[in-house]
């Protein structure tokens, strides 16, 4: 195991997505000396690592425990994921009532949860966020070699508008009046919707200096309701606090 990073993948609130993704890159096993990883191996033990990856969002109060063990363990910790960068779509409940949401179970009573489902640097440090649902396996991979090589690890910051000019994209707000987020949102998933012809729905979560008021304010301009703006945000990034002010307003 020498020269390897020893690595731990845990999981909290999430659909194992994120975590999955390490299965499409068995390039990097040989760099990789997995000690904690549910998914991919049948021996686990929490132990010091280099690098921790989480997924999922902090739902429970064990996990509220859990994530703080595993931070203690860890050299680098770093969340992988909407649901571990922003809540995910868990977290839409904390803009309703616990209750509320609770009525899905037949017997709501024994489901033990927090007031609120929230992203892990809520409660810990956080070293790196790699965000998407799911993340982008070339964004981990390039992540994991530069750390292998002592490099400061990049992950895109601009907004998809610049995946769609790289690719050639028309655009498909102005062309066509299409919704779309790509203005306020990262890159990372290669423009995928628009290439298509539809508009962006936010995977990879608000990008730096993500003007939301201005975009809102087109989306009325062509004849968006209120309504129908709000429910554009209600992503698995809605608890983001770049996105949340757009759905904590109020829609008569």
């Amino acid at each position: 195991m020498k020269n390897k990073l020893r690595v731990g993948v845990f999981k909290l609130s999430s659909c194992d997505g994120c975590q999955a993704i390490f299965l499409d890159l068995p390039s990097l096993w040989e760099h990789l000396d997995f000690r904690y990883w549910f998914l991919g191996k049948s021996e686990n033990k929490l132990e010091p690592i280099d690098i921790a990856f989480v997924e999922g969002s902090v739902s429970t109060q064990e996990e509220a425990e859990f994530i703080k063990e595993v931070r203690e363990k860890a050299r680098l910790l770093v969340t992988i994921g909407a649901c571990a960068t922003s809540g995910g779509i868990q977290a839409l409940r904390n803009f309703g009532s616990l209750e509320e949401f609770s009525s899905v179970y037949p017997k709501p009573e024994f489901i033990k949860v927090l007031k609120r489902s929230t992203p892990i640097s809520e409660h810990v440090k956080v070293d790196y966020e790699i965000y998407g649902c799911p993340i982008n396996p070339h964004i981990l991979e390039n992540f994991v070699k530069a750390l292998l090589h002592s490099r400061r690890p990049e992950i895109p910051s601009y907004p998809l508008c610049m995946e769609c000019k790289l690719r050639g994209n028309i655009c498909v707000m102005d062309a066509y009046r299409i919704p779309c987020l790509g203005p306020v949102v990262r890159a990372g998933c290669g423009a995928l919707c628009p290439s298509v012809g539809r508009g962006c729905y936010g995977c990879f979560g608000p990008c730096k200096g993500a003007n939301v008021e201005s975009l809102v304010n087109w989306f009325e301009q062509i004849g968006m309701s209120k309504r129908d703006v709000v429910r554009l945000f209600e992503n698995e990034n809605a608890y983001s606090e770049t996105f949340r002010k757009v759905l904590e307003e109020k829609v008569e």
